[in-house]
């Protein structure tokens, strides 16, 4: 099982630094085929992120079996450790009774030969009263040594058994120690591949992430440049009638209002910046040719703003707005396949991998990265895919 890193230059850097000068006079510059390519671009990236997170999924049963077979092989290792212990001792108790049994035959025999072989078969005869007597004790002392030699030999016996058993419980732990250290090996290179593909699949995710706020940001530069045309045109209209002015201001962001409304309680999300406006909403707008994927609630900057639903943050950066137009933003993950984005904060109070409530205070709005205004940028996605939020609140 090997992994073949196959990095690529960020496409983020392949795009360049052209949202700046874009913002500058975007405006009257088509946007539609830049979006088109960039968005091509991203879902071909977040397909390739999602074909390695199944992959990591599969290395992750992979290495649950390794797992398994590396508990199962230590079982057995020890099984096998125990049980030759056992025929050890066996073995040791037989040798130490043949010893013993040896040295008694030894001896006797040793005292036959020093009195000629005869003096047993003497002090018998002479110690009998009778001659019934005699044979008796007699064939006790044959039964004696024969008695011996049988325990010799069955004590042998045993030896040759706990031997034999030895032999087979030392191939059993052989076995058991080469399965452990297969396994062993085997639980490492999936951990190793698997941490490879991570780190392949969080790298990817990143710079679809950084294409998304390009796109974004674009997009909010087009919708700033199309609302400042409108008002220009509205106030030259106005000094050139003699007419009251009418009511149809700009639709900026210093018009807006820090009292909205607040929908609490039975939403599956709340309402992340209740002190905010929305100044452009989820969906296709006109102006830049665009799909918005998430909506804009404009409030002065430093207003708090909370999380929508508890989860655990995935992202979450606090420099200054150097991150690909989003400025600081965070991410959370809130299970089921969902995920909130909350961009261009002028403060971030949370980090990656925290566990963070319903309505928690997790940075202020701003006016951070590619933005012309201060507000928040607030994106819901159910699976890798973006949906209306207000259809949450």
């Amino acid at each position: 099982m090997t992994h073949e890193n196959t990095r690529r230059t960020p496409v983020f850097r392949r795009i360049g630094l052209c949202v700046v000068a874009a913002s500058l006079s975007l405006a009257c510059v088509p946007a539609s085929s830049a979006f088109a390519v960039s968005e091509a671009e991203r879902d071909a990236l977040q397909a390739e992120a999602d074909a390695l997170f199944v992959r990591i999924d599969a290395l992750q049963t992979e290495l649950n079996q390794a797992n398994v077979d590396y508990e199962n092989a230590v079982v057995a290792h020890d099984e096998a450790v125990e049980a030759m212990d056992e025929a050890q001792a066996r073995i040791d108790a037989a040798e130490a009774r043949i010893a013993e049994l040896q040295e008694r035959l030894g001896d006797r025999a040793n005292s036959m030969y020093k009195t000629g072989g005869s003096s047993s078969l003497l002090d018998v005869l002479l110690g009998a009263s009778s001659f019934e007597e005699f044979l008796t004790s007699w064939d006790m002392i044959e039964r004696i040594t024969s008695q011996d030699a049988a325990l010799v030999q069955e004590t042998k016996d045993v030896r040759a058994e706990a031997e034999a058993a030895h032999a087979e419980y030392a191939e059993q732990e052989r076995i058991a120690s080469e399965q452990m250290q297969k396994s062993l090996d085997l639980k490492n290179e999936i951990a190793s591949t698997q941490a490879a593909l991570k780190v392949e699949a969080d790298s990817i995710t990143a710079e679809v992430a950084e294409m998304q706020a390009q796109i974004e940001l674009q997009a909010e530069a087009a919708r700033q440049a199309a609302e400042a045309a409108a008002a220009a045109e509205a106030a030259r209209q106005a000094q050139m009638s003699a007419a009251n002015s009418g009511g149809s201001g700009s639709n900026s962001f210093a018009g807006a209002s820090a009292g909205s409304s607040v929908v609490v309680g039975s939403g599956t999300l709340s309402n992340p910046c209740p002190a905010a406006s929305t100044s452009s909403g989820y969906g296709w707008r006109a102006f830049d040719n665009s799909f918005h994927k998430g909506t804009d609630m404009a409030a002065p900057e430093g207003t708090p703003y909370y999380a929508a639903e508890s989860g655990t943050v995935i992202y979450a950066t606090n420099d200054g707005g150097y991150n690909g137009g989003a400025g600081n933003w965070v991410v959370i993950a809130h299970g089921n396949g969902m995920v909130t984005k909350y961009m261009h904060s002028s403060a971030v109070f949370v980090s990656p991998g925290q566990t963070v409530s319903r309505g928690q205070n997790i940075g202020l709005v701003g006016n951070t990265g590619q933005s012309f205004g201060a507000h928040l940028h607030f994106q819901v996605e159910v699976n890798g895919v973006a949906v209306n939020p207000h259809n949450y609140f």
